[in-house]
Protein backbone atom coordinates (compact mmCIF):
# COMPACT_ATOMS: atom_id res chain seq x y z
CA UNK A 1 0.00 0.00 0.00
CA UNK A 2 3.09 2.09 0.64
CA UNK A 3 4.62 1.83 -2.45
CA UNK A 4 1.50 2.92 -4.47
CA UNK A 5 0.50 5.34 -2.66
CA UNK A 6 4.10 7.10 -2.77
CA UNK A 7 4.18 6.61 -6.38
CA UNK A 8 0.84 8.40 -6.62
CA UNK A 9 2.06 11.57 -5.16
CA UNK A 10 4.87 11.70 -7.27
CA UNK A 11 3.19 10.85 -10.05
CA UNK A 12 0.57 14.17 -9.32
CA UNK A 13 3.89 16.09 -8.29
CA UNK A 14 5.17 15.34 -11.66
CA UNK A 15 2.25 17.17 -13.34
CA UNK A 16 2.14 20.05 -10.98
CA UNK A 17 6.36 19.85 -11.75
CA UNK A 18 5.99 19.97 -15.61
CA UNK A 19 3.09 22.31 -15.35
CA UNK A 20 4.94 25.25 -13.75
CA UNK A 21 8.00 24.82 -15.67
CA UNK A 22 6.21 25.41 -18.73
CA UNK A 23 5.43 29.27 -17.04
CA UNK A 24 9.21 29.16 -16.26
CA UNK A 25 10.84 27.96 -19.59
CA UNK A 26 8.83 30.08 -21.69
CA UNK A 27 8.97 33.35 -18.95
CA UNK A 28 12.68 33.20 -19.18
CA UNK A 29 12.74 32.75 -22.67
CA UNK A 30 10.57 36.09 -23.43
CA UNK A 31 13.02 38.11 -20.87
CA UNK A 32 10.72 38.14 -17.85
CA UNK A 33 12.34 38.22 -14.51
CA UNK A 34 11.09 35.36 -12.49
CA UNK A 35 11.34 35.57 -8.94
CA UNK A 36 9.88 32.10 -7.44
CA UNK A 37 9.39 28.56 -8.61
CA UNK A 38 7.24 26.61 -6.09
CA UNK A 39 5.75 23.10 -6.18
CA UNK A 40 3.08 22.91 -3.56
CA UNK A 41 1.52 25.74 -1.14
CA UNK A 42 2.37 26.88 2.71
CA UNK A 43 5.50 26.72 4.47
CA UNK A 44 8.58 25.37 2.48
CA UNK A 45 10.34 21.99 3.06
CA UNK A 46 13.32 22.66 1.14
CA UNK A 47 14.37 25.88 -1.01
CA UNK A 48 17.31 27.17 -2.94
CA UNK A 49 18.35 30.07 -5.20
CA UNK A 50 19.77 30.31 -8.35
CA UNK A 51 20.37 33.07 -9.82
CA UNK A 52 17.33 35.71 -9.95
CA UNK A 53 14.88 32.98 -9.09
CA UNK A 54 14.11 30.91 -5.54
CA UNK A 55 13.18 27.33 -5.97
CA UNK A 56 11.15 25.33 -3.38
CA UNK A 57 8.98 22.67 -2.53
CA UNK A 58 6.50 23.10 -0.27
CA UNK A 59 4.11 21.20 2.18
CA UNK A 60 0.86 21.10 0.81
CA UNK A 61 1.10 19.48 -3.01
CA UNK A 62 -2.04 20.67 -4.34
CA UNK A 63 -0.56 23.11 -6.68
CA UNK A 64 2.37 25.51 -7.31
CA UNK A 65 3.40 28.67 -8.82
CA UNK A 66 5.46 30.57 -11.12
CA UNK A 67 5.75 34.31 -9.50
CA UNK A 68 7.01 36.82 -12.30
CA UNK A 69 7.94 40.50 -11.92
CA UNK A 70 5.61 43.00 -12.38
CA UNK A 71 2.33 40.10 -13.09
CA UNK A 72 -0.15 41.61 -11.36
CA UNK A 73 1.20 44.86 -10.36
CA UNK A 74 3.22 47.39 -12.15
CA UNK A 75 4.65 48.53 -8.76
CA UNK A 76 5.95 45.54 -7.78
CA UNK A 77 9.42 44.50 -7.74
CA UNK A 78 11.05 48.21 -8.28
CA UNK A 79 14.68 46.80 -8.57
CA UNK A 80 13.62 44.68 -12.10
CA UNK A 81 14.72 46.66 -14.83
CA UNK A 82 11.05 47.92 -16.53
CA UNK A 83 11.54 45.71 -19.95
CA UNK A 84 11.63 42.57 -17.91
CA UNK A 85 8.60 42.83 -16.17
CA UNK A 86 5.30 40.41 -17.44
CA UNK A 87 3.25 43.59 -18.34
CA UNK A 88 6.18 45.04 -20.50
CA UNK A 89 5.67 42.10 -22.85
CA UNK A 90 3.57 41.96 -25.87
CA UNK A 91 0.20 40.05 -25.19
CA UNK A 92 1.05 37.41 -27.75
CA UNK A 93 4.32 36.62 -25.70
CA UNK A 94 1.74 36.86 -22.00
CA UNK A 95 -0.42 34.22 -23.76
CA UNK A 96 2.46 31.69 -24.58
CA UNK A 97 3.83 32.32 -21.05
CA UNK A 98 0.50 31.37 -19.35
CA UNK A 99 -1.01 29.16 -22.02
CA UNK A 100 2.51 27.23 -21.40
CA UNK A 101 1.93 25.23 -17.91
CA UNK A 102 -1.72 23.12 -19.93
CA UNK A 103 0.57 22.42 -22.95
CA UNK A 104 3.19 20.88 -20.75
CA UNK A 105 0.49 18.46 -19.01
CA UNK A 106 -0.63 17.56 -22.74
CA UNK A 107 3.01 16.68 -23.45
CA UNK A 108 3.71 14.94 -20.62
CA UNK A 109 0.27 12.55 -21.50
CA UNK A 110 2.18 12.28 -25.56
CA UNK A 111 5.19 11.20 -23.75
CA UNK A 112 3.54 8.55 -21.26
CA UNK A 113 1.29 7.16 -24.20
CA UNK A 114 4.63 6.96 -25.98
CA UNK A 115 6.47 4.92 -23.47
CA UNK A 116 3.26 2.69 -23.49
CA UNK A 117 2.96 2.37 -26.78
CA UNK A 118 6.68 1.06 -26.39
CA UNK A 119 6.61 -1.16 -23.21
CA UNK A 120 3.29 -2.41 -23.93
CA UNK A 121 2.18 -2.21 -27.55
CA UNK A 122 -0.87 -0.53 -29.10
CA UNK A 123 -3.83 -2.40 -29.61
CA UNK A 124 -4.76 -3.03 -33.11
CA UNK A 125 -8.00 -5.86 -32.68
CA UNK A 126 -10.36 -7.25 -30.05
CA UNK A 127 -10.27 -10.88 -30.63
CA UNK A 128 -13.25 -13.29 -29.22
CA UNK A 129 -10.93 -15.31 -26.64
CA UNK A 130 -11.38 -14.35 -23.33
CA UNK A 131 -9.10 -13.14 -21.46
CA UNK A 132 -9.99 -11.94 -17.94
CA UNK A 133 -13.17 -12.86 -16.34
CA UNK A 134 -14.29 -10.48 -13.07
CA UNK A 135 -14.87 -12.56 -10.05
CA UNK A 136 -18.28 -12.46 -9.04
CA UNK A 137 -20.23 -10.73 -12.29
CA UNK A 138 -22.44 -12.44 -14.65
CA UNK A 139 -19.89 -14.44 -16.87
CA UNK A 140 -18.20 -16.01 -13.91
CA UNK A 141 -21.26 -16.67 -12.43
CA UNK A 142 -21.90 -18.56 -15.72
CA UNK A 143 -19.37 -20.61 -16.06
CA UNK A 144 -17.19 -18.65 -18.26
CA UNK A 145 -13.18 -18.56 -18.26
CA UNK A 146 -9.88 -17.18 -19.41
CA UNK A 147 -8.90 -18.45 -22.59
CA UNK A 148 -12.75 -19.11 -23.63
CA UNK A 149 -13.31 -18.57 -27.17
CA UNK A 150 -16.82 -17.01 -28.10
CA UNK A 151 -17.92 -18.86 -31.32
CA UNK A 152 -21.53 -17.35 -32.03
CA UNK A 153 -23.93 -15.33 -29.57
CA UNK A 154 -27.71 -15.79 -29.86
CA UNK A 155 -27.15 -17.73 -33.20
CA UNK A 156 -25.19 -15.11 -34.70
CA UNK A 157 -21.69 -16.01 -35.72
CA UNK A 158 -18.85 -14.06 -33.99
CA UNK A 159 -15.52 -13.17 -35.82
CA UNK A 160 -14.45 -9.77 -34.66
CA UNK A 161 -14.06 -9.12 -30.74
CA UNK A 162 -15.56 -5.59 -31.33
CA UNK A 163 -18.92 -6.82 -32.64
CA UNK A 164 -19.02 -8.93 -29.39
CA UNK A 165 -18.74 -6.16 -26.86
CA UNK A 166 -21.53 -3.73 -29.33
CA UNK A 167 -23.61 -6.89 -28.76
CA UNK A 168 -23.36 -7.20 -25.30
CA UNK A 169 -23.62 -3.11 -24.17
CA UNK A 170 -26.97 -3.24 -26.76
CA UNK A 171 -28.22 -6.05 -25.28
CA UNK A 172 -31.08 -4.64 -23.01
CA UNK A 173 -31.03 -6.75 -19.99
CA UNK A 174 -31.17 -9.89 -21.89
CA UNK A 175 -30.03 -12.97 -21.04
CA UNK A 176 -27.66 -14.18 -23.77
CA UNK A 177 -26.54 -17.64 -25.30
CA UNK A 178 -23.13 -17.88 -25.68
CA UNK A 179 -21.43 -20.73 -28.25
CA UNK A 180 -18.30 -21.57 -26.31
CA UNK A 181 -15.43 -23.24 -27.61
CA UNK A 182 -12.85 -24.65 -24.99
CA UNK A 183 -10.16 -25.96 -26.04
CA UNK A 184 -11.72 -29.58 -28.18
CA UNK A 185 -15.36 -29.03 -26.31
CA UNK A 186 -17.96 -27.08 -27.87
CA UNK A 187 -20.99 -26.10 -25.30
CA UNK A 188 -23.35 -23.94 -24.71
CA UNK A 189 -23.64 -21.31 -21.90
CA UNK A 190 -26.48 -18.78 -20.57
CA UNK A 191 -24.72 -15.43 -19.43
CA UNK A 192 -27.21 -12.72 -17.95
CA UNK A 193 -26.26 -8.77 -18.58
CA UNK A 194 -25.99 -6.37 -16.12
CA UNK A 195 -26.22 -2.19 -16.28
CA UNK A 196 -23.49 0.00 -15.73
CA UNK A 197 -24.76 3.68 -14.73
CA UNK A 198 -21.08 4.91 -15.37
CA UNK A 199 -20.90 3.64 -18.94
CA UNK A 200 -24.51 3.74 -19.56
CA UNK A 201 -24.53 0.19 -21.53
CA UNK A 202 -24.99 -3.54 -20.63
CA UNK A 203 -22.10 -5.94 -19.32
CA UNK A 204 -20.79 -9.33 -18.53
CA UNK A 205 -17.91 -9.01 -16.36
CA UNK A 206 -15.21 -10.40 -19.66
CA UNK A 207 -12.44 -8.29 -21.02
CA UNK A 208 -11.56 -9.69 -24.30
CA UNK A 209 -8.04 -10.78 -25.52
CA UNK A 210 -6.38 -7.48 -27.30
CA UNK A 211 -4.00 -8.43 -30.09
CA UNK A 212 -0.90 -5.77 -29.41
CA UNK A 213 1.83 -4.05 -32.09
CA UNK A 214 5.02 -2.76 -30.73
CA UNK A 215 6.36 0.56 -33.02
CA UNK A 216 9.25 2.37 -33.18
CA UNK A 217 9.68 5.56 -30.57
CA UNK A 218 9.14 7.88 -33.98
CA UNK A 219 5.49 6.01 -34.01
CA UNK A 220 4.95 5.66 -30.63
CA UNK A 221 5.28 9.32 -30.74
CA UNK A 222 2.73 9.54 -33.24
CA UNK A 223 0.31 7.58 -31.75
CA UNK A 224 0.61 9.35 -28.36
CA UNK A 225 -0.14 12.59 -30.23
CA UNK A 226 -3.01 11.67 -31.90
CA UNK A 227 -4.75 9.53 -28.91
CA UNK A 228 -3.63 12.33 -26.64
CA UNK A 229 -5.99 14.97 -29.25
CA UNK A 230 -8.48 12.30 -29.34
CA UNK A 231 -8.38 12.17 -25.37
CA UNK A 232 -8.88 15.76 -25.06
CA UNK A 233 -12.03 15.97 -27.60
CA UNK A 234 -13.56 12.96 -25.49
CA UNK A 235 -12.74 14.82 -22.32
CA UNK A 236 -14.26 17.87 -23.31
CA UNK A 237 -17.14 16.57 -24.43
CA UNK A 238 -18.05 14.59 -21.34
CA UNK A 239 -17.24 17.81 -19.45
CA UNK A 240 -19.73 19.57 -21.57
CA UNK A 241 -22.34 16.90 -21.20
CA UNK A 242 -22.07 17.10 -17.08
CA UNK A 243 -22.31 21.21 -17.18
CA UNK A 244 -25.44 21.05 -18.85
CA UNK A 245 -27.02 17.78 -16.78
CA UNK A 246 -25.81 20.05 -13.91
CA UNK A 247 -23.43 17.20 -12.53
CA UNK A 248 -20.35 18.10 -13.26
CA UNK A 249 -19.68 19.40 -9.40
CA UNK A 250 -21.14 16.55 -8.45
CA UNK A 251 -18.39 14.55 -10.58
CA UNK A 252 -15.37 16.66 -9.88
CA UNK A 253 -12.76 15.37 -7.52
CA UNK A 254 -9.91 16.78 -5.50
CA UNK A 255 -6.14 16.16 -4.66
CA UNK A 256 -7.46 13.10 -2.37
CA UNK A 257 -9.21 11.55 -5.20
CA UNK A 258 -6.28 11.67 -7.78
CA UNK A 259 -4.25 10.28 -5.51
CA UNK A 260 -6.77 7.16 -4.43
CA UNK A 261 -7.02 6.85 -8.04
CA UNK A 262 -3.27 6.80 -9.02
CA UNK A 263 -2.72 4.25 -5.91
CA UNK A 264 -5.18 1.42 -7.25
CA UNK A 265 -3.54 2.37 -10.76
CA UNK A 266 -0.07 1.56 -9.52
CA UNK A 267 -1.30 -1.48 -7.64
CA UNK A 268 -3.17 -2.88 -10.76
CA UNK A 269 0.10 -2.47 -12.81
CA UNK A 270 2.62 -0.43 -14.64
CA UNK A 271 0.56 0.22 -18.22
CA UNK A 272 -2.57 1.29 -15.82
CA UNK A 273 -0.66 3.28 -14.19
CA UNK A 274 0.86 5.38 -16.74
CA UNK A 275 -2.41 5.37 -18.50
CA UNK A 276 -4.31 7.05 -15.69
CA UNK A 277 -1.16 9.56 -14.63
CA UNK A 278 -1.86 10.45 -18.64
CA UNK A 279 -5.72 11.05 -17.92
CA UNK A 280 -4.77 13.04 -14.90
CA UNK A 281 -2.49 15.63 -16.94
CA UNK A 282 -4.69 15.82 -19.53
CA UNK A 283 -7.57 16.66 -17.24
CA UNK A 284 -5.39 19.14 -15.33
CA UNK A 285 -4.59 20.73 -18.58
CA UNK A 286 -7.88 21.17 -19.37
CA UNK A 287 -9.18 22.40 -15.76
CA UNK A 288 -6.18 25.24 -16.22
CA UNK A 289 -7.60 26.38 -19.74
CA UNK A 290 -11.07 27.62 -17.87
CA UNK A 291 -11.82 30.95 -18.82
CA UNK A 292 -11.70 31.60 -14.79
CA UNK A 293 -10.32 33.69 -12.48
CA UNK A 294 -6.68 32.59 -11.25
CA UNK A 295 -6.23 30.00 -13.85
CA UNK A 296 -4.52 30.18 -16.70
CA UNK A 297 -7.08 30.73 -19.15
CA UNK A 298 -8.80 33.37 -17.08
CA UNK A 299 -5.54 35.27 -17.23
CA UNK A 300 -5.34 34.47 -20.89
CA UNK A 301 -8.58 35.68 -21.58
CA UNK A 302 -8.32 39.05 -19.75
CA UNK A 303 -4.71 39.37 -22.25
CA UNK A 304 -7.55 38.32 -25.40
CA UNK A 305 -9.56 41.43 -24.10
CA UNK A 306 -6.62 43.50 -23.59
CA UNK A 307 -5.32 42.82 -27.32
CA UNK A 308 -8.90 43.18 -28.73
CA UNK A 309 -9.25 47.40 -26.88
CA UNK A 310 -5.32 47.61 -27.80
CA UNK A 311 -4.83 48.91 -24.56
CA UNK A 312 -3.53 47.58 -21.31
CA UNK A 313 -6.30 46.78 -18.01
CA UNK A 314 -5.94 48.30 -15.16
CA UNK A 315 -3.59 45.88 -13.28
CA UNK A 316 -5.03 46.22 -9.35
CA UNK A 317 -8.60 45.33 -10.41
CA UNK A 318 -7.22 41.90 -12.71
CA UNK A 319 -5.19 40.91 -9.49
CA UNK A 320 -8.43 41.16 -7.45
CA UNK A 321 -10.22 39.89 -9.35
CA UNK A 322 -7.73 36.81 -9.66
CA UNK A 323 -7.17 37.16 -6.44
CA UNK A 324 -11.03 36.37 -5.31
CA UNK A 325 -11.18 33.56 -7.70
CA UNK A 326 -7.68 32.25 -6.27
CA UNK A 327 -9.50 32.21 -3.18
CA UNK A 328 -12.72 30.36 -4.29
CA UNK A 329 -10.72 27.65 -5.85
CA UNK A 330 -8.93 26.96 -2.86
CA UNK A 331 -12.31 26.76 -1.29
CA UNK A 332 -13.49 24.23 -3.78
CA UNK A 333 -10.35 22.50 -3.48
CA UNK A 334 -10.84 22.13 0.37
CA UNK A 335 -15.02 21.22 0.08
CA UNK A 336 -13.28 18.25 -2.51
CA UNK A 337 -10.76 17.02 -0.19
CA UNK A 338 -13.63 16.78 2.54
CA UNK A 339 -15.66 15.11 0.11
CA UNK A 340 -12.99 12.77 -1.20
CA UNK A 341 -12.44 11.93 2.44
CA UNK A 342 -15.84 11.39 3.49
CA UNK A 343 -16.75 9.08 0.08
CA UNK A 344 -13.33 7.48 -1.51
CA UNK A 345 -13.85 6.38 -4.95
CA UNK A 346 -12.64 2.99 -5.47
CA UNK A 347 -12.15 1.63 -9.35
CA UNK A 348 -13.50 -1.56 -10.38
CA UNK A 349 -9.77 -2.95 -12.16
CA UNK A 350 -9.52 -6.68 -13.32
Amino acid sequence: MVPTLILAILALELMILVHELGHLIVAKRVGIAVHAFAIGFGPKLFAFTAGETTYSLNLLPVGGYVNMAGEDNEASSPDVPPERRFRAKSVLARIAVVCAGPAMNFLLAIVLLAAIAVLYGVPSQVSTRIDKVVPGDPAAQAGLRSGDVILAIDGRTMTDGNEVIRLIHTSNGRTLSFLIQRGPARFLVHVPTKYDPRQHVWLTGFLPAVSRTHPDPIRALGWGVLTTGRDVVAYMTALGALARSGQLLGQLGGPVTAVNVLGQAAHAGGETFLYFTAFFSIIIGLFNLFPLPALDGGRAAFLLVEGLWRRPLDPRREGYIHLVGLALLLCLILALTVRDVMHPVHLTLP
